[in-house]
């Protein structure tokens, strides 16, 4: 994501009912004393200021932890996980010319790594939803996923079920394997209900054409919704739902995340901050030397030619070092985006969080499979740093996926 692109209650140390009996201490003289001698000595004590050096700064730990997770994949009695974070500018931005059929190059080499379950930068049906029974206090869930809230709202009232509830019967659904088109249609619905319309795309896909009608619990409406769903030109139909249809896949997992946006910096004081920093707005474009250096930088999908020098680039290490150093690694050294730039960097750190959480708990029931996340590149090097610190995490290589030439694979 580019910015200014286009886009404990403590028990009493004595209970209630126990008596403080003198023994414990002696005579109540000697209890006397001992308190005096205490308040004696706590007023010769130097009681630090809110604002003093000693509150504010303690010792930092300069040593190696003594416990790291990582270090437990020595140990496995399992492979681990293996997981591939693609990053790539968001397709719905590509050039007017862009055509999703360029794209198969990459969903060639995608199958042949043959993830067991492939998520996207969508938000989960429960985030939308809590979202929406948060609206208060989030906002409006709809600027977030509006259509989906929408289509979720409408398959609830056909199928007069909540969106957790559709949510448990599509998990049983598409657990029984070898499903009938009425079953699919109706999964369709399910996940429509469970405002997860991006696998109810996946199921519309592994449809013959003439079955994808409004029959079995989805409404000819939101049959229409969905076919449209289906096909557009995203990374999360165009590659996720299209690449786990193909795979034999029920569904693909939102792991996107919109909770934190509470904790963003007031926007026109951001605006005003980055503004005021000289060249910050430049950054955030990638209006640089280091980035004009490299020649995909600037290249857009225009041609299908384009499309794997641009992903190589995307995915490689130099890209996501230079991209977190320009939009986020910036604003924690200039003084002039001072707390409001750290509280955008905190914002952003969060948001990625939740995600390589998202991640996690989509892959605990399926240890040593393989996952693939599809999200946009600036997300790609926080993801891939904190799932390094996972127990039994394993990074896969774009560069390498797209490097290779497997038979049957065009260029």
């Amino acid at each position: 994501m580019t910015l200014f692109a286009k886009n404990r209650v403590s028990r009493p140390l004595f209970g209630s009912n126990t008596p403080l009996r003198w023994p414990l201490f002696g005579a109540p003289a000697l209890v006397g004393t001992l308190l005096v001698g205490l308040l004696v000595t706590l007023s010769a004590c130097t009681v630090s200021s809110p604002g003093s050096a000693a509150t504010q700064r303690l010792p930092t730990t300069t040593q190696s932890p003594a416990f790291d997770p990582a270090v437990a994949k020595q140990k496995l009695a399992l492979a681990p996980t293996q997981i591939m974070i693609f990053g790539l500018d968001h397709l719905d931005t590509a050039p007017a010319s862009f055509q999703v059929a360029w794209l198969e190059p990459v969903l060639c080499r995608l199958r042949g790594y043959k993830p067991d379950l492939i998520l996207t930068e969508a938000l989960s049906g429960e985030q939308v939803m809590g979202l929406e029974a948060y609206a208060a206090y989030h906002g409006d869930a709809g600027k977030y996923a509006g259509p989906t809230l929408q289509m979720a709202q409408a398959a609830q009232a056909d199928l007069h079920l909540t969106a957790a509830q559709a949510l448990v019967q599509a998990n049983e659904l598409s657990q029984k394997g070898d499903l009938s088109p009425a079953q699919r249609r109706r999964l369709a619905g399910l996940f429509v209900a469970a405002a997860e319309p991006l696998s109810a795309a996946v199921q519309w896909l592994r449809l013959p054409v003439d079955e994808r009608i409004g029959a079995d619990g989805i409404s000819p409406a939101l049959a229409k919704q969905v076919t449209r769903w289906a096909s557009l030109r995203n990374e999360m139909s165009s590659m996720a739902a299209r690449l786990a249809a193909d795979l034999g896949l029920e569904r693909v997992y939102g792991a996107g995340d919109h909770l934190s946006d509470v904790t963003q910096p007031d926007f026109p004081a951001f605006k005003a901050a980055v503004t005021a920093e000289p060249g910050q707005v430049a950054l955030f474009n990638h209006n640089t030397p280091a980035f004009q250096a490299v020649p995909e930088e600037a290249r857009q999908m225009a041609t299908a030619a384009d499309v794997l020098p641009i992903l190589k680039w995307k995915n490689s290490p130099r890209f996501g070092e230079l991209d977190a150093d320009a939009q986020w690694l910036s604003m924690l050294r200039s003084e002039k985006m001072g707390r409001v730039g750290r509280q955008r960097v905190a914002a952003w750190e969060a948001q990625n969080l939740r995600m390589a959480v998202a991640i996690r708990e989509a892959t605990a029931s399926r240890p040593g499979e393989r996952a693939l996340l599809i999200v946009g590149a600036g997300h790609k090097p926080f993801l891939e740093a904190y799932l390094r610190t996972f127990t039994d995490v394993e990074l896969v290589s774009v560069p390498a996926l797209l490097e290779a030439k497997p038979a049957g694979c065009p260029d």
